[in-house]
This record gives structure tokens, C-alpha cells and sequence, in this order.
């Protein structure tokens, strides 16, 4: 596996939301966008396992790994600061592993 680097003169900064364990990331910074915040958080699982890939590959500066409603309370709040950015991005879950296949199942 290469080293990831990120782009040195970037097109813009992007803010990572459901990041999985960052493929998009990957392929933004093909195209020169910088990635400087990301969260990746499992609800109802202790083992947070797409979040431990992330920071193997990409480190931990700028990555969370919590309820990203308690991380946006604490940001208007003015407790947590999050970089600003050019673009905010998200990724869709993976249906067969997604919690909201677990929580529809049990209906």
C-alpha cells in the first residue's frame, strides 16, 4: 500500500462525514481537494472498526469518532471547533452492514 499524502497546492478543504474507512477520500484527493475534517461513527457497536481503519491510514488530526449530532451541538455551542471548509461530504451506508438494516429487520 502506498502512503497516502495529501494534495500539496489543493483545489479546497473538504469535511468528511460518514466517512467509512475513506475511499472517498481517497479519490478527492486525486482531484486535489484537501480533506481536513472527518467523522466516522457506528451507533449501537462498541467496535468502531471502519473509524480504526481511517486513522491507521489517513491519522487521527481532524477525525472523530462520535455521534455527529453531539459533535455539531458542541460546535454551535462553541465547545468543539471544526475547520472551515470549501465542501462538506457524506457517504451513504453500506446496506449490507447498516445499522438501518439491522433497525428495519427487527420491525
Amino acid at each position: 500500500m502506498s502512503k497516502y499524502t495529501e494534495p500539496q497546492n489543493p483545489t479546497g478543504t473538504v469535511s468528511e462525514l460518514f466517512a467509512g474507512v475513506g475511499g472517498f477520500r481517497i479519490g478527492l484527493s486525486r482531484s486535489g481537494w484537501k480533506t481536513t475534517f472527518s467523522n466516522q461513527w457506528e451507533p449501537s457497536t462498541k467496535a468502531q472498526h471502519a473509524s480504526s481503519v481511517y486513522s491507521a491510514r489517513f491519522g487521527d488530526e481532524g477525525h472523530t469518532n462520535e455521534d455527529i449530532a453531539v459533535v455539531l451541538d458542541e460546535y454551535i455551542s462553541g465547545v468543539r471547533e471544526i475547520p472551515k471548509t470549501t465542501m462538506v461530504v457524506g457517504g451513504f451506508p453500506c446496506q449490507d452492514y447498516s445499522v438501518a438494516k439491522t433497525l428495519s429487520s427487527s420491525a
